[in-house]
Order: structure tokens, then sequence, then C-alpha cells
């Protein structure tokens, strides 16, 4: 059973895709022009996906001739895992960041040299030695989603048009991954957010072998985005809502709190990433628990930046302490 599409403003249609994990869904999205159809993001590729979006873009009237352009707003494989199968089925140009690209390619490509290491990146983190595998298992099913697909357009800086035009625009909002990008209509006041902004949750912002310190680049990128002319928000998880501006405010909020409560963890100790991580998001389900490691980092290392976290010298196990 597939949901209907749904209109949200005139020509912009939100298909619902399924998803094998929480939370179950993600939303791409068609817009109507003059000439055709762009989608932006098309859900992960399974079989039920694949049907999901094909039903829903019927029902919208996209068909193989009408679909221009795929957008994507990020290479995580909830969002691009279908734009391969639906260039073949449309012959539609998919565009993408070029940071985001390079992403993608070096999870494919990287990931036998980049695993070698990996063990020994979570012992510097303080994983103990049992958790270590778990961690590596999820990692390699992270890694199994993504493909050898080559984008046919590539955006560049920080801002442009969408290549359909018709008023639209990307902008670059790198945070939730590093060639991140919002799409935003001006004089009609919508912007389709990704996981940049979402209405209940935060994304989750990790560093890694990837992105050393990227909490910064979110924070500026979400100050970035509040000064945009927006009545409509839509989102990759969870309904369309109009109040931009607050729901960006309890984001900013939301990670003052986890700086401070991390930096009083460290005034009681020293603690390495993963203990910080324990004490912050409790006991969780390995593949959670990497997420939740690696947010940490992120914290750490926004922290460290401006002179409120350091790492103990001398130790074979990073571990932070407050200066």
């Amino acid at each position: 059973m597939t949901s209907a599409p749904v209109q949200v403003a005139p020509g912009v249609h939100r298909v619902s895709v399924p998803l094998p994990f929480p939370p179950g869904e993600v939303a791409a999205w068609v817009l109507e022009g003059e000439a055709g159809h762009t989608l932006v993001d098309t859900g992960i590729d399974t079989p039920l996906a694949r049907y999901a979006l094909r039903e829903a873009a019927g029902h919208v009237g996209v068909t193989p001739e009408s679909l221009e352009y795929v957008v994507l707003t990020h290479a995580h494989p909830d969002h691009y895992g279908l734009a391969g199968p639906v260039r073949e089925w449309s012959g539609a140009k998919v565009a993408i960041h070029e940071e985001e690209e390079k992403l993608a390619r070096r999870f494919v490509d990287c990931w036998p040299e980049d695993r070698a290491g990996a063990a020994g990146a979570f012992a510097r983190l303080g994983v103990p030695d049992a958790v270590v595998p778990a961690f590596l298992r999820a990692s390699d099913v992270i890694h199994g989603f993504y493909t050898r697909f080559h984008p046919d357009i590539l955006f560049r800086g920080e801002r442009g048009p969408l290549p359909a035009g018709g008023g639209w625009e990307w902008i670059h909002t790198p945070g939730h991954s590093p060639g991140h990008v919002t799409v935003h209509h001006p004089e009609r006041r919508i912007l389709i957010t990704g996981d940049h902004v979402l209405p209940r949750i935060s994304p989750n912002v990790g560093a890694d072998l990837y992105a050393h310190e990227p909490l910064s680049d979110y924070l500026d990128s979400l100050l970035a985005l509040r000064r945009l002319p927006v009545d409509l928000v839509l989102p990759s998880h969870g309904e369309p809502f109009a109040d931009l501006v607050p729901r960006i405010d309890a984001i900013l909020a939301h990670h003052a709190e986890r700086n401070e409560q991390i930096v009083a963890l460290l005034a009681a100790g020293p603690r390495s990433t993963y203990g910080v991580a324990q004490a912050v998001f409790g006991d969780l389900p390995a593949d959670n628990l990497l997420h939740a490691v690696r947010e940490t980092l992120a914290h750490l290392h926004y922290l460290e930046r401006h002179g409120r976290a350091a790492r103990v010298p001398g130790e074979k196990v990073d571990r932070w302490s407050v200066p």
C-alpha cells in the first residue's frame, strides 16, 4: 500500500517514498515547470521504493518524457539511492553539489582503504574492543548502500538557479553533509530543506573521516536560512510547516544546550569521546550509537575550536577535558 501524492502548493507535490528503517519514509518533491518536471530527491533503492515513487509520480503526470531533471539535496542513500534508476527510466539529468559528489565517490572508491584504519580510529575514540566489530558492521551497511553512480550536473559555489529555472534556486547548506543543498523559491517563499531543518528532530551532524568539524558549518547554514523569505517549509522527514525561524531557533538552542552539557561533563573529569557519548545518549543499538559518537565528536571539535575543550596530551585514547 503506497501513499497518494499531496499537492502542497500550486505545482509542488509531496511524494512519500517508504524506507526500510526509521523514520519509515522520506519525501521526494515533484516541481512542475513550463517545459517539464523536476524531481527533488528520489528515495532509497528498494523494490517497494521504486514502485512507490513510480506510482506517485504517475499520479501527478510525470512521464519519462516529462521528467527533465533530478536534483539531489545530498548523497545519503535515502535521498539519492534511486537517482540512477530514475535516470535510466526517463533520461533525466541528475544534479548534485560537487562537495557531495566527492563524498559519495570516497564512500564507494576509498572504503576498502578507509575501513583498514577504521578499527584503530574507533579505538582512539575510546570505543571498547567488544563494540568495535559492531561499529564496523554498521559502517559496512552504510557504505553498502552506495553505488558507482555519477551525476550529470555538479553545482559549484554557494548558490545558483535550478537547471529548469522557474525561479527556483539551490543554496549550499553544509552540516548534515558537506554538500547538502536546500531548494528555495524567493518569490513564492517556499523552502525545500532536505535534512537540514526538520520539524521534530535535529538531523545528525557527525564528525568522521569525511567531515572534521561540521557543526560550525551547520550552525552557520541555519543562520543563513533564517534570513530567507519563507512561508512554507518542505522537509524530507515529517510534514510541511510554516514557522521556519522558530524552528531554527529551537535547533540552535538545542545545540547550545548540548555544548553546555558536554562542557559540564568534562569539568567533572576527562572522558573519551565514547564516554561522553554514553553519558549524553545512554545505551543505544550499535548503529545508533555509532551516529551518537560521531555527533559527540562534532561537538567536541566545535568546543575545541572555541577554546572550551581540549585533548588530554600523551594518551593512546583521545580523552577530553576543559582547558
